[in-house]
């Protein structure tokens, strides 16, 4: 998959995350636990990325993943890595749009320049 992919960016990572999805699962919305499925660690993957570029933006009011876990992913991450923080109230980053906005294309743009050649 590295020769077809030219980066990975990913938002709100918690560590522990589903392989498949139910709408049954759809109450860990409220439960904030995992979901009875197949699960892998962001962490292990993210070490094992590279060369691709990883891009993480995260919220600094995660409810689901708080900033300390995103920052353990990312440091599990060889280089490049870069990680955006926005100053937002929530997982969905409600209040600030406009910046995570903002950094969604500043990310995708950061890929771009550090894909491999």
């Amino acid at each position: 998959m590295k020769t077809l992919v030219t980066g990975i960016v990913g938002v709100g990572m918690p560590d522990i995350n589903e392989l498949g999805w139910r709408w049954r699962d759809a109450a860990i919305y409220l439960t904030h636990k995992v979901p009875k499925e197949p699960t892998f660690s962001a962490a292990t993957i993210a070490a094992d990325v590279a060369p691709l570029p990883l891009a993480a933006i995260h919220s600094t009011t995660d409810e689901f993943a708080p900033l300390s876990v995103i920052q353990r992913i990312v440091d599990s991450a060889r280089e490049p890595k870069r990680l955006w923080i926005v100053n937002a109230s929530d997982h969905r980053f409600s209040n600030n749009l406009r910046e995570f906005d903002a950094r969604v294309l500043e990310a995708l743009d950061w890929v771009k320049q550090h894909a491999p050649k």
